[in-house]
């Protein structure tokens, strides 16, 4: 049986800026099982990190001295380069009444990687910066950036798990041709930064457009892929989920109940609800048997599977 998979949300957006390298890190740290994150792409073609198709002022400050578009113009994502992008900060607390302990101090390796590539700690990560920044801190810069040796090897063996971020009303959102049938843009540039960071057995991608990931799956058939859905409990679970190509169901959690995993593990599908941030959820979830489940406080939840006796 497959452990328990404990998810980072964008990170650990409760305590670092969500879908940056510091919030990466304090997820590496804690020692999370795998990191969620969500995938838009630039003007130029490149898989970057962020949730929001557009650059705002809630997330994003624009660094002294450039020239990109104010944020709160809101320029779309898919509008700008790489290179424009890495003209923001997005250190921002977008709601500190809901995470009040986020911090967006600048952790060790984070502030090393960042310095080698000439960027801002706070910049979008890419896609690409993701898997490298993994890497590094599973071998000699993390070790000089004072990880232990327990946690880089847990970052050895750490899941990537990909939101692709399509609205199909929204086509622009991405704004590459995909019409819901031949995998587009988006899905091969990021099939091609997993295949040449060699993580596809470390990887799953989700999207709550169930074709993006039947597409990416008929391109390579190794990724575990994930059928997302918000606000409603499916009358055919497994049969959604199936059509979809998919091996795992990831529900809003409330919207799921005790019924519903135990339909899904009759099937063979897996369960990881999102997003999960009080315990008395958690536990509830648990006693149903969920095999994983997101959340942005990996640190509350820790101690919770520990004292369960749960792997992860």
């Amino acid at each position: 049986m497959s452990p328990f998979d404990l998810q980072g949300h964008r990170g650990a957006r409760g305590l670092k800026p969500e879908n940056t390298l510091c919030g990466f890190e304090i997820a590496f740290d804690l020692g999370v099982s795998s990191i969620e994150t969500d995938v838009h792409l630039t003007s130029d073609g490149i898989p970057i990190l962020s949730h929001d198709p557009v650059i705002s002022e809630r997330l994003c400050r624009l660094l002294p001295g450039c020239t990109a578009p104010d944020p709160s113009s809101r320029p779309a994502v898919s509008s700008l380069s790489l290179a424009q992008l890495r003209s923001y900060r997005a250190d921002q607390n977008p709601d500190k009444q809901r995470f009040p302990d986020q911090d967006d101090r600048v952790t060790p390796l984070a502030r090393s990687y960042a310095d080698a590539l000439g960027m801002d700690p706070y910049a979008l990560p890419a896609l690409a910066d993701l898997f490298a920044f993994a890497e590094a801190y599973a071998g000699a810069p993390g070790q000089r950036a004072g990880k232990l040796e327990a946690q880089r090897a847990r970052v050895r063996q750490i899941r990537f798990d990909l939101e692709l971020k399509r609205v199909p009303f929204r086509p622009a959102a991405i704004g590459d041709d995909f019409a819901g049938g031949e995998p587009s843009l988006l899905e091969r540039s990021v099939l091609e930064q997993i295949r040449k960071a060699g993580v596809i057995q470390r990887t799953q991608v989700r999207s709550f457009d169930h074709r993006s990931i039947l597409a990416l799956r008929r391109l390579e058939p190794r990724l575990v892929t994930s059928a997302l859905l918000a606000e409603t409990a499916p009358v055919a679970l497994a049969q959604l989920v199936k059509q979809a190509g998919a091996q795992v169901y990831c529900p809003d959690f409330e919207f799921l109940d005790s019924a519903q995993v135990d339909l899904a593990h009759a099937e063979g599908i897996r369960v990881v609800p999102w997003t999960v941030n009080v315990l008395e959820d958690c536990l509830r979830l648990l006693d149903w048997g969920v095999d994983g489940l997101t959340t942005d406080y990996p640190d509350l939840m820790i101690p919770l599977l520990h004292a369960r006796g749960i792997a992860f």
